[in-house]
């Protein structure tokens, strides 16, 4: 039973529906200072996942490489335009929504190490207590994020439950053909694209980070190639 993973995903969930309630009674500058305070947090978090590398070259070219690819076949554009036709199917408010910034949302929730890393823990082990952690600040976020770009973060809660679902169950058959340095590099990319998410939250910079998504899967096969070569 998935308890962290769906305690996360009911977090992301009544968070967005919270914050899009509250968002209409916080002042504009408050909301707009608290995202940007958000926006360092996922910075501070990227920080952390990325310090789990074993290697930096895999990472680097898995990242450059994943990117490369993404923007060939237009992944970010691909996925705004997919979320935009699913959410237009809703009774939610969506046409005025800032798509370029929601996807960079879902980003953070679906790809940040912690979650990947609490996904894959407790497929193994059982052990919820990593995503359990977890929710507590998804839900904080939803909240905060919510207050801008409304209901429709609430939404976030189905990718990032099918994304450490799918990590879940396939955790067991996977853990025999992933060393310790391609779990840990892999969390890594996933902390790379997280602070590439805070940056764009931020407004300091901004980044198609859905275009990085193909990264995460040439990371562990970047570890092994990486282990092959002679040196």
């Amino acid at each position: 039973m998935p308890i962290g993973v769906i305690t996360n995903a009911s977090a992301v969930f009544i968070g967005g529906i919270i914050g899009a309630f509250l968002g209409k009674y916080i002042p504009k500058r408050t909301e707009e200072t608290l995202t940007v305070v958000f926006g360092y947090c996922s910075f501070a978090l990227g920080i952390t996942s990325v310090m789990k590398y074993s290697a930096t070259a895999p990472i680097i070219l898995a990242v450059i490489t994943g990117t490369v690819i993404g923007s060939l076949i237009k992944l970010e554009e691909r996925i705004q335009n997919g979320f935009r036709i699913f959410l237009n199917k809703l009774p939610i408010p969506s046409e005025h929504l800032d798509m370029d910034r929601y996807i960079t949302v879902v980003v953070i929730f679906c790809t940040g190490g912690l979650g990947i890393f609490g996904s894959l823990t407790e497929g193994i082990s059982g052990d919820p207590s990593l995503l359990m952690s977890k929710s507590v600040l998804d839900l904080f976020s939803a909240v905060v994020f919510a207050g801008t770009l409304g209901i429709a973060v609430s939404v976030i809660a189905l990718p990032q439950f099918l994304v450490f679902g799918t990590l879940f169950l396939t955790a067991q058959y996977i853990a025999p053909f992933i060393t310790g340095d391609a779990l840990n590099n892999f969390i890594a990319t996933g902390g790379v694209m997280t602070l590439a998410s805070s940056l764009k939250v931020a407004k300091i910079k901004n980044i198609p980070v859905g275009d990085m998504i193909p990264a995460l899967i040439l990371s562990p096969f970047m570890t092994k190639l990486w282990e092959l070569l002679p040196f």
